[in-house]
């Protein structure tokens, strides 16, 4: 039973993840919603867990040459703590899920960050995940989740931090009840979860300022109307 509603209260957390951060940036007057177009640096990190965990499909000797061995990490092969990220452990219904959480959290990022500290927070949370769990709770494994969800929590503690509207905070509320249910699961990923509400203490709070678009549609026209009257101006 507990099982169940660890594995189910893992799809709502990516989800209120998504919700919490699209509602406080929507409420930070950052236009778009939810599912903004991926920038290059969302894309580009997307794509390097993606193409491994693929090419894995067709190639299975990629699991046991990246995977997060601590054994292996211990006798030097420090690499692995990064590399694990992306392969995948859990075949094809892992797979999914994995790179389904991927998506939504990435997703939610973007709009709440800037793209250097969602790529800090992803990797340095992949890495001390990987420490933290390797040596007891699951020595041997591969996949993104620990550092996804530690990027999800990072974005849910900030969020509370900075005085969020009710819609934001009622999101941040649900995912936290959603990580209290993991821990108390014994689900290791509770641990990345731990470890991103640390990350997301660190200042600034609040959603990164969105950089306008210097040939955005409006600025454009802004731009055609005051030509337009300096010529007439002429």
């Amino acid at each position: 039973m507990m099982g169940s509603l660890v594995a189910v209260s893992s799809w709502v957390l990516v989800v209120a993840v998504l919700l919490a951060a699209s509602t406080a940036s929507t409420a930070a007057r950052r236009p778009g919603g939810p599912w903004e177009r991926p920038r290059p640096s969302t894309a580009a990190l997307w794509l390097v867990v993606v193409v491994p965990s693929l090419v894995q499909l067709v190639v299975p000797a990629l699991l046991p040459a990246l995977e997060r061995d601590s054994a292996r990490i211990g006798s030097g092969q420090l690499w692995r703590l990064v590399t694990s990220v992306v392969v995948q452990d859990g075949g094809p219904l892992g797979l999914v899920f994995n790179l389904f959480c991927l998506t939504l959290v990435l997703v939610a990022a973007q709009r709440y960050w800037s793209a250097g500290r969602v790529w800090i927070t992803f990797w340095v949370g992949a890495v001390l995940s990987n420490l933290a769990v390797g040596p007891v709770l699951e020595p041997v494994g591969g996949g993104n989740s620990m550092a996804v969800f530690a990027l999800g929590s990072a974005l849910v503690s900030n969020l509370l931090l900075s005085r969020p509207d009710r819609r934001a905070l009622l999101w941040a509320g649900v995912a936290i009840a959603c990580m209290a249910l993991m821990a108390a699961g014994r689900d290791y990923h509770a641990v990345s979860c731990a470890i991103g509400l640390a990350a997301g203490l660190v200042p600034p709070h609040g959603p990164h300022p969105q950089n306008p678009d210097p040939q955005g549609p409006h600025q454009g026209s802004h731009r055609g109307s005051q030509g337009s009257r300096e010529g007439l101006e002429d």
